[in-house]
């Protein structure tokens, strides 16, 4: 063989060795390879972080992740819009996420004129794996067991009710709002920043009711009752508690997802690995049994679904939280 062939041989294996290096690096590269960052707009410990912390705990057991983990970073600031602006801005390569609870991701946007993000147009829906679902609660010596006795006491005696709740513009505030207009009771609301400060000035005695999160009275049993929420159905982890319609009381249906979002723009085979990812945790048993010592449910949500949610709570509530702010 001449020099020339011998030349022209070897350079056809060699570009051969690199197209099987080149399909190997591609089956190497499937999403993902690396770690994913799950940004948590909320301090360690707070509840979205708790629920942040239990999901990326079982997202490596998914054989869909490849055994990657799903790392949670805080940080912290406007309600949980300073992660959010960081994941807008970041690749839309399914390796930053943010992980927030619809009610609280539409009302910081539907409350301010300048906020940071827009949750409808900036972020791609990935789903969602619980929710939260904002609860009536009254004290627990209180003789009132339902939402409707308590609402016929309040018109009887015609006095002006004090209620706690979590932020003057948070989806709990608004739905107080809506819930006692729309009955035309009087009343003066209290907010307090989170729900944990509402609930305690309500075990205080310093107000009549709060509209906060139903997983909050999990462990102030022996001090507080829910007596109704505003779903269509019961809260799968509070089922002995009626919904208002149930109670012949305004039929609302409003809850808070807590879901997961990407940046805008995110590729089609990405969002179906993520989604599928997290239907698959809420399957897991250890995690339903993880939610429930929240006082939560799993419950899944597809990606359209979720965004399906959160354009309802603007609808819904974006009237409320605007009047609220003048």
């Amino acid at each position: 063989m001449t020099c020339e062939k011998l030349f022209h041989s070897a350079r056809s294996a060699a570009f051969g060795l690199v197209l099987v290096a080149g399909s190997a690096g591609t089956v190497l590269a499937e999403y993902p390879e690396k770690p994913v960052q799950l940004f948590v707009g909320f301090s360690a410990g707070g509840g979205t972080d708790v629920i942040a912390r239990g999901f990326a705990n079982h997202v490596g057991e998914v054989a869909a992740m490849n055994g990657m983990p799903m790392v949670v970073v805080n940080r912290p600031g406007g309600s949980g819009l300073i992660a959010a602006k960081l994941v807008r801005d970041a690749a839309p390569d399914g390796y930053t996420l943010t992980i927030i609870n619809s009610g609280t991701f539409s009302a910081a946007d539907m409350g301010s004129p300048n906020a940071p993000v827009n949750p409808r147009e900036d972020f791609t829906s990935i789903g969602c794996m619980s929710q939260l679902i904002t609860s009536l609660v009254v004290q627990k010596s209180s003789p009132y067991e339902t939402a409707a006795s308590w609402v016929e006491a309040m018109k009887t005696g015609g006095k002006t009710v004090r209620w706690a709740t979590s932020g003057a513009a948070t989806m709990n505030a608004a739905i107080g709002h809506l819930f006692l207009d729309s009955l035309g009771l009087k009343h003066q609301t209290v907010p307090f920043k989170g729900g944990s400060g509402a609930r305690n000035a309500l075990v205080a005695g310093k107000v009549d009711a709060a509209f906060i999160p139903a997983n909050l009275v999990k462990g102030f049993e022996k001090d507080l009752k829910t007596i109704g929420v505003p779903t269509a159905k019961r809260d799968p982890a509070n089922k002995h508690v009626p919904t208002f319609a149930e109670q012949g009381l305004p039929a609302l249906d409003i809850a808070g997802s807590m879901c997961i979002w990407g940046p805008k723009n995110m590729p089609g085979d990405v969002v179906e690995t993520l989604a599928g990812a997290v239907k698959s945790v809420t399957e897991m048993q250890d995690f339903e049994a993880f939610m429930g010592q929240s006082g939560l449910a799993a419950i899944y949500l597809g990606p359209d679904e979720s965004l399906a949610k959160l354009n309802s709570l603007y609808d819904v509530l974006g009237p409320v939280i605007r009047n609220i702010k003048g």
